[in-house]
This record gives structure tokens, C-alpha cells and sequence, in this order.
């Protein structure tokens, strides 16, 4: 009977398998932890997956996971040195274009890449499901849509901008929802009320007009000239799958098919190796953690910045576990400890961890979060100063400037997030809110994926918005209308009045002869 039941369950197990395809291409292993996890379920779940990536798992029990490792895509990303791009003080329209050039080159790099031409250049390859990274201005992803006609489904690593959002008809109000890259949240002031009016309108024009037909045009040189335009793909979504949480993003409503997941890459604690560990526990004063992440990395940050830092640092009554990214840290103090790499989680976890000192990024908070340790934010690109803003108004961290702040106020800011419980307290109210969900994130983004497969799309899902042009959403043709009508009445208010007094007028003559 037993033997019955586990050959049905495989049985069933094999009738649902499905091929499923992924293309991630963002260089950065920080946004593809994100997508891993999704990966590898659905391969434990017996679907055939196949995946591009920068950064692949390379793990032998996998196997119905075929993974195309186009790491060349790191290389041209540190070539066009992306980071101090995104670093820049240039107006935000201005390094949002700047991305979207360089990405357009890192995407072409992968996308010339040997398997990945042979498995486009294959037409009788097909997959049931596409997912496609859609966190940033990756138009060039929809061609993998185009390629194969099958159902796609967007992952975010962080919140999304505008035109993804525009592409299932999700609410994009300037007041309520600010675009994330603006860092505006809460109460706005009546500039920046206009700022982000105009960023919506600019931000369209930008991606419509310039970015997404430029992108279709690289295209049609990888997937050929008979694919459909790009916009139209991303218009046919069947799903968003973005990961964004309640302490740190705002409250919107969202369509049915905007599904939002988090805490995605959290996993069991595993135990540290036994130097880390040893050290951790001989400080029952406390350690203070400092990792700036991996895109951001501490031995590139400037000397002015690092030798502040040291010296704060020297200051304290703490130990320090420093993620450093090279042998030497010049002017080590003698309370630091550096390791180039670190594993986070199981760090964080340790109850000695007093002060997680971090860039912002959202795995990290989530991290941090998780494991009930108040921060210290450093932020640096994209949406890190929007992220640690929104920290410090739960109250879990204390944010600066590292471009500006000087060595006793980063040192003030550690002793008072490390000596004041109010942080604590408030980061035990975050993690009670962040974890209290029904399913694990990677669970519920596994589901909506198959229920994708089952379905075969979501277009029952679709809101009709997600059909309406920029000008009918806003209703800019009923506005231009309604000043039509007014202009018209005033017109002809006014031709009557002057008709009103021209026939007064003549009358007082008449009068007058008489």
C-alpha cells in the first residue's frame, strides 16, 4: 500500500513537471540571492528549470537545473564602472539613463554568450513559463518572451520603478507612492509634491519614447527582426513578483497580480566557522558587525572616509567584525577584526551582534531585521538613502551621510544604537510585523509561478489600466476637454457681454439724437 502511494505521488510529481526558463542578468550577487532560492525550489519540485545568470548555485543534487553562467557580465559592469555611476550626484533622470546605457551593454555581453545563442537560435526548444528580472530598466529581458511565446512573469530584488508597474495597471500616484528613487516618503512638501509629478511625467517619456524602442532595437540583433515589440510583451506580464515589505515600503494598492514577497533568501542559521565564532563569544560586551555589501565594498570607499571610520571605530568598547575585501586594512585598530567574506546570516544571529553598521541594501535590513539587531546606515546608491530613511522613522536606525559625516558622529551614533534599548525594542516590533505572514516568501512566489503554469497565464488577473495609455490613465484627454469647454463658455461669455453692451450702447445714441 505504501509502495502505491509513493508511485502515485511520483507519478503526479512528473505529470505537473514543467519547463520553465530564467534570465537574471543583473552582475551582482546581492539581487541574485534573491532569485536563487525561486530557482531552486522549483528544481526540488521536479520542474525541468533553466536558467542564465551571473551567478549560478553549481550544486550537483540539482539535477534537472541546467544553469548558462554568463559571469562575463561582471566584467563589463566593473568596466563601465556602473557603481560610481550610480554614486554620482547627477540629477536622478540623468543616472537612471546612465544605468540604462550600461546595463543595455552588460545585457548584450551575456546575450553573445555561446549556450545562451545556442538556446535562442533553437526553435524547437520551448518552456511553459518565462521569469524574467524586471527590478530595473532591463527592457532587453522581454525578448526572451518574444523568443519562446510563453507565459512571463517579472522578479524584482527591490521595488519597482514606474513602468513596471505601468505594465499590469498598478496605481502609480505621485503623492501617495513616490518613485523609490527620489527618497520621498511620508508627508511631502509642496516642492516636492511638484518634484515627483514631473518625475512621473519625465520618467514615461524617457522610458517610452528613448529607453524601451532603443532596447527593441538590440532585440531584433539577438532574437531577429520578426519578434514583437518589446512594450508589448511587458504589457502581457501574467505576474510581478516584487519584494518589498511593510517596515520599509510604502502601503499601496495593488492589482491582483502584483504579488508581494519578502524575506525570500532568509535561511535556517548554519554554524560558524569556528574563528568567528570563537570571537563572537568573547566579547560579552558586545561586537559591533560592519559590511557595506557586496556591490558596495568597504576597500573602495574613499581614504578620507576609511581613515574616519578607523578612527571611530578604535573609540569604542566594542569589538568589531569589519567585512574587508583585501589582506591589508592600513591602520588596523586592535578591537577590529576583517574578514573578506562573512557569512551574514549566521553572524547576526549571534546574540553578542550589539549594532549591524550597514549601506541600506533591503537583504540586509531583512537580515538585520530578522535576527532583532538595530542599525547603523551608510548609504550609498539607488535606493539605500530611501531605505535607511525609512528605518530611522520605525526607529531601528540612526542614518548618515558618509560622504559628510565626521568621526564623532558616526562614533555617537554606534554607542547610542548600541547603549539605547528603545532601538531594540522597535526592531523586536519590526520583526514581529515582517515575519507574521501566512507562507515563506519563497513558498509563495513558488505558487503563484505554478499557478501561472496551471493556467497556462493570468489574464483574468490583467487590470484593465494595464491597457490604458499615459495620457487616457491620467485622464489628460477629459482634463484638455473640460479646459476646451471652459475656454469655450468664457469665449462666448465674453462675445456676449461685449454684444450686451454694444446693443447698450447703441441704444443710449439713439436716445441721445432723439
Amino acid at each position: 500500500m505504501r509502495l502505491t502511494i509513493v508511485c502515485i505521488a511520483l507519478f503526479a510529481n512528473y505529470v505537473q513537471s514543467s519547463k520553465v526558463l530564467g534570465f537574471f542578468p543583473a552582475p551582482s550577487i546581492s539581487h541574485q540571492r534573491i532569485f536563487q532560492p525561486i530557482w531552486k525550489e522549483l528544481s526540488l519540485r521536479g520542474h525541468e528549470v533553466t536558467v542564465i545568470t551571473p551567478d549560478i548555485l553549481n550544486d550537483l543534487s540539482l539535477v534537472n537545473l541546467t544553469e548558462i553562467d554568463v559571469r562575463i557580465g561582471y566584467k563589463v559592469f566593473e568596466d563601465l564602472k556602473l557603481l560610481e555611476k550610480m554614486k554620482s550626484k547627477n540629477f536622478v533622470l540623468i543616472k537612471i539613463l546612465n544605468i540604462f546605457h550600461d546595463i543595455q551593454r552588460v545585457m548584450s555581453s551575456e546575450l553573445q554568450h555561446e549556450a545562451v545563442k545556442k538556446l535562442i537560435e533553437n526553435d524547437a526548444k520551448y518552456f511553459d513559463v518565462v521569469l524574467l528580472q524586471t527590478s530595473h530598466l532591463f527592457p532587453l529581458v522581454y525578448g526572451f518572451g518574444t523568443k519562446f511565446s510563453a507565459p512571463v512573469i517579472g522578479i524584482s530584488s527591490m521595488d519597482l520603478y514606474l513602468h513596471a508597474h505601468d505594465a499590469v495597471g498598478n496605481p502609480t500616484h505621485p503623492l501617495v507612492a513616490p518613485d523609490i528613487m527620489l527618497n520621498l516618503h511620508g508627508k511631502l512638501g509642496f516642492f516636492d509634491k511638484i518634484s515627483s509629478v514631473l518625475h512621473n511625467i519625465l520618467y514615461r517619456i524617457l522610458y517610452y519614447w528613448y529607453a524601451l524602442p532603443m532596447a527593441d532595437k538590440v532585440a531584433r540583433k539577438h532574437f531577429g527582426e520578426n519578434i514583437p515589440y518589446l512594450g508589448d510583451v511587458e504589457k502581457n506580464m501574467s505576474l510581478i513578483l516584487t519584494t518589498v515589505n511593510p517596515i520599509i515600503h510604502p502601503i499601496r494598492p495593488n492589482v491582483p497580480n502584483m504579488i508581494e514577497i519578502n524575506q525570500i533568501h532568509i535561511r535556517e542559521k548554519k554554524p560558524l566557522p569556528k574563528d568567528l565564532q570563537d570571537y563572537l563569544d568573547s566579547a560579552p560586551e558586545g561586537v559591533v558587525y560592519f559590511s557595506l555589501g557586496s556591490n558596495v565594498k568597504s576597500a573602495n570607499i574613499s581614504s578620507e572616509i576609511r581613515n574616519i571610520i578607523i578612527e571611530a571605530l578604535s573609540e569604542l568598547p566594542y569589538k568589531v567584525l569589519w567585512k574587508w575585501e583585501t589582506d591589508y586594512l592600513p591602520n588596523q585598530p586592535y578591537n577590529v577584526l576583517t574578514r573578506k567574506w562573512i557569512p551574514q546570516q549566521d553572524v547576526l544571529g549571534h546574540p553578542n551582534i550589539k549594532v549591524f553598521i550597514t549601506q541600506g541594501g533591503l537583504q540586509s535590513i531583512e537580515e538585520a531585521i530578522c535576527n532583532e539587531v538595530p542599525m547603523v546606515g551608510l548609504p550609498y546608491i539607488t535606493d539605500q538613502p530611501y531605505n535607511v530613511r525609512k528605518l530611522e522613522e520605525f526607529g531601528i536606525a540612526i542614518g548618515l551621510n558618509p560622504g559628510t559625516m565626521t568621526k564623532d558622529q558616526f562614533k555617537r551614533a554606534i554607542l547610542e544604537v548600541a547603549g539605547n534599548k528603545k532601538y531594540k525594542e522597535r526592531v523586536r516590533e519590526a520583526k514581529a510585523i515582517l515575519t507574521d505572514q501566512p507562507m515563506k516568501g519563497v513558498e509563495k512566489a513558488v505558487w503563484w509561478i505554478e499557478y501561472v503554469i496551471r493556467h497556462k497565464g493570468a489574464k483574468h488577473l490583467r487590470s484593465p489600466a494595464a491597457d490604458l495609455s499615459f495620457f487616457e490613465y491620467f485622464l489628460v484627454d477629459v482634463a484638455l476637454f473640460f479646459v476646451f469647454c471652459a475656454l469655450l463658455l468664457t469665449y462666448v461669455v465674453v462675445k456676449m457681454i461685449r454684444w450686451c453692451r454694444c446693443r447698450s450702447k447703441k441704444g443710449l445714441t439713439k436716445e441721445k439724437a432723439n
